[in-house]
């Protein structure tokens, strides 16, 4: 099997999505025996492809172009529509980011190919390839089998561990030369704004997260100051965030960040599917809830059912007496 990744550049750097991208891709093709590649659409990224070889790729086509320095649609998909013709892929992974949703239906329009996004599980069995995806607000998982192939897939956060360099690794770089006209070229970049994160929850070790069941943004501060107490970051569902009680870049879940921490501690969280999506690489999970019967409880490692206005200040009391 043959499998092509989108190199998705940030700032001119590659993002961790597109490592994850490539780890699961050179995960599913060494099942078969078979090749990953990547496909690097820009302008002056030559040094990305050798960074995404070290990385494991088997192949980068590069289509540099001066043109292409700003990310547009039109451009975009006839350069990696051309790189897909040229490798003829089985399987096209590419990050479910804002340019992924955008870039993998217009390339799948163009090819005819089959296209399925935001997806949170791909494998082989028996040789076919199988997908998983979170629907109707977390209530439901579906799969899909693509009938026939190349199949286009954009994969969310938490797919796989990005994968690493390894020094010395050898690769093939295979430019790509893409005819632009005006017509494609109708579009261009004129200013780019990016909003940083100040917080990397991916990176945390620890995470003090609170729900809906906090209450307000007055017993969110327990929330935060256990967090401080235990060194480690604060995090949120989304109806916490949709409170006001804290930032967006601290969502946790489906349309938030996954994260991996190795002490995870929910304050009047229920438990939602679209939640326990973003947190289940958590090493241990504390669930601290009033309600005995919370779906949170089915999965958390320890379960302190109580009110977490009386149980969260002790246990800042006793994380302060263990300094």
């Amino acid at each position: 099997m043959k499998i092509l990744v989108y190199g998705e550049l940030e700032d001119g750097k590659t993002t961790d999505l597109t490592l994850q991208c490539l780890a699961k891709g050179i995960e599913l093709a060494g099942q078969t025996e078979g090749e990953s590649a990547c496909a690097l659409i820009g302008y002056g990224v030559k040094g990305v492809a050798e960074e995404l070889i070290s990385c494991g790729a088997d192949k980068i086509f590069l289509v540099e172009d001066e043109r292409l320095s700003g990310y547009t649609t039109t451009p975009y998909r006839k350069a990696f529509s051309e790189v897909i013709r040229e490798y003829s892929p089985d399987l096209i992974l590419l990050p479910a980011s804002t340019i992924g949703g955008d870039l993998a239906p217009a390339a799948a329009t163009e090819l005819r190919s089959a296209c399925v996004l935001d997806c949170t599980e791909v494998k082989l069995q028996d040789g076919d390839i199988e997908l998983g995806r979170v629907e109707f607000d977390g209530k439901v998982i579906t799969r899909f089998s693509p009938a026939k192939r190349p199949v286009i897939v954009t994969l969310k956060d938490g797919i796989s561990e990005p994968a690493k360099p390894l020094a010395g690794r050898q690769g093939e770089i295979a430019p790509v030369e893409v005819s632009l006209t005006d017509e494609d070229l109708i579009a261009r970049v004129v200013r780019r704004d990016v909003a940083r994160r100040t917080v990397d929850l991916r990176a945390a070790k620890v995470i003090v997260a609170g729900g809906a069941g906090v209450g307000s943004k007055e017993n969110f501060k327990l929330v935060e100051e256990l967090a401080e107490v235990l060194g480690g970051e604060v995090g949120a569902t989304r109806a916490a965030v949709d409170a006001g009680w804290t930032t967006h870049d601290r969502q946790i879940g489906q349309t938030g960040v996954t994260v991996k921490p190795e002490l995870y501690i929910a304050c009047g969280i229920s438990g939602a599917v679209q939640h326990r999506v973003g947190i289940m690489g958590a090493k241990k999970i504390v669930a601290i809830n009033i309600d005995p019967n919370a779906p949170i409880f089915r999965f958390a490692h320890y379960k302190i059912v109580g009110d977490l206005t009386e149980v969260v200040p002790k246990l800042i009391k006793l994380a302060k007496e263990m300094r």
